[in-house]
């Protein structure tokens, strides 16, 4: 347990984050990273301040720096006073902005503020419009493929940690899975996360995932539905066989710009219609 909303000891604050114990402790005394403060039991409680220094020293060493460096640069970054625009569309271009040049701090500040609103608004009006938004610029060549792994990297942590638990509980049951050669995953993710909020429990299988495996899995489980989401619809009809047996047995829909209402006609499976806010929407709804 916390002792306050936003203190946690070693232990949890390892888990929020994770990075081992030993490890936080080697940051906290080489590097000073960590500012813990003592509960009235003498107990290290780390703060969201701590919090953001190791989500930023963490982006850094992932782009290639040593920890030392990171470190140095983690805790520059959490010296600058962050203000945070409250209009969704406003996060946006700051995420974006926070993006381009390597602000993991920034980032990961400015999606604190829009999950602060709620899952629901902050997965559709800032998360996937920034999503749209890192493919439009890489496809002009206005973000390097650098940036777009720093990015998606971030949200795709944040949403994972979300995530935890969604398996739980006595609702419908879906399983999530990116067919075979599909290994973006954030819109499933959001698909996902979006249906836990209406009492769904997810399986979760992740990217590239053989459909013939999907398929063992949903025999196991059996499942009230099997999402299978692709950005590329060649990942779809690479598998179409597959699908359509999958079809037979279980309720199985397609989603992810991929999919059209056309492919799944023509292999006997659902579409989901819209973006992942519409499609757990419309699923839940026919639950």
């Amino acid at each position: 347990m916390s002792e306050q909303r936003d203190r946690w000891r070693i232990k949890e604050f390892a888990a929020i984050v994770g990075v081992q114990e030993a490890t936080l402790r080697a940051w906290e005394r080489r590097y000073d990273l960590l500012r813990p403060e003592r509960s009235a039991g003498g107990f290290r409680l780390y703060s969201s301040a701590d919090e953001r220094r190791i989500r930023s020293m963490q982006a850094h060493m992932g782009r290639g720096l040593a920890a030392a460096q990171a470190a140095v640069l983690a805790i520059a970054e959490s010296a600058v006073d962050i203000v945070v625009p409250a209009r969704p569309e406003e996060q946006v271009e700051e995420l974006l902005d926070a993006a381009e040049v390597f602000n993991a701090t920034r980032f990961d500040a400015l999606l604190d503020a829009a999950f602060a609103r709620g899952r629901l608004p902050a997965i559709r009006d800032v998360v996937l419009p920034v999503l749209a938004e890192i493919g439009l610029r890489w496809e002009r060549a206005d973000l390097t493929v650098g940036h777009e792994h720093f990015a998606t990297h971030l949200i795709e942590r944040r949403l994972l940690a979300l995530a935890t638990g969604w398996e739980a509980g006595r609702g419908p049951l879906a399983v999530l899975a990116c067919p075979s050669g599909e290994r973006h995953t954030l819109g499933l993710i959001c698909f996902g996360l979006l249906l836990a909020d209406y009492g769904w429990r997810i399986a979760y299988l992740g990217a590239d995932t053989p459909v013939d495996q999907v398929a063992g899995v949903s025999e196991s489980l059996a499942p009230d539905a099997v999402i299978l989401c692709a950005l590329d619809s060649q990942h779809l009809t690479a598998s179409g066989e597959a699908i359509t047996g999958l079809g037979r047995h279980h309720h199985t829909i397609l989603a992810g710009s991929g999919a059209s209402a056309e492919v799944a006609q023509r292999l006997g499976v659902h579409h989901a219609d819209g973006d992942p806010a519409i499609a757990a929407q419309a699923l839940a709804g026919s639950g």
